[in-house]
């Protein structure tokens, strides 16, 4: 991926890497072939939580769904009920073969996310979103 020069570490869950992006911008990049399930999705958005709290303003979030082999309906559900907008100004998940299409598509049209959230092809396509998508910050 040609924009890891531009991402630094942030942390990390027992499945999954945390990147800090431009600015506001978090890549959550889960571990190869991850079967993401509820307790995955509560630890993992405690994690995400906690960051953008951290930075104290809306952050958006690049989910490399590409690496997943699978997520059952209730981290769908943990996923969508948790991205609150005043954390999270959206979402870019990105998709890399069929599976992972399917799965950002379940959760897009099932869980109805409560940010503005698009399938992208590339982390590099979804800062790029992203940067569109960040509210004004009044001083």
């Amino acid at each position: 991926m040609s924009t890891s020069a531009k991402l630094s570490p942030i942390g990390e869950t027992y499945n999954t890497k945390y990147y800090r992006g431009p600015e506001d911008i978090i890549v959550v990049m889960p571990q190869a072939e991850l079967k993401d399930d509820a307790d995955s999705a509560r630890v993992n958005m405690q994690f995400q939580i906690a960051y953008a709290e951290s930075v104290g303003r809306p952050c958006g979030v690049v989910v490399v769904i590409s690496r997943l082999v699978g997520q059952d309906a209730e981290a769908r559900k943990i996923y969508s009920d948790a991205m609150d907008p005043k954390l999270f100004f959206a979402t870019a998940l990105v998709v890399g073969n069929a599976l992972s299409r399917a799965i950002a598509s379940f959760f897009m049209g099932l869980s109805r996310p409560r940010n503005s959230t698009r399938i992208v092809e590339s982390v590099e396509a979804g800062i790029e979103w992203l940067e569109t998508q960040r509210p004004e910050v009044r001083a």
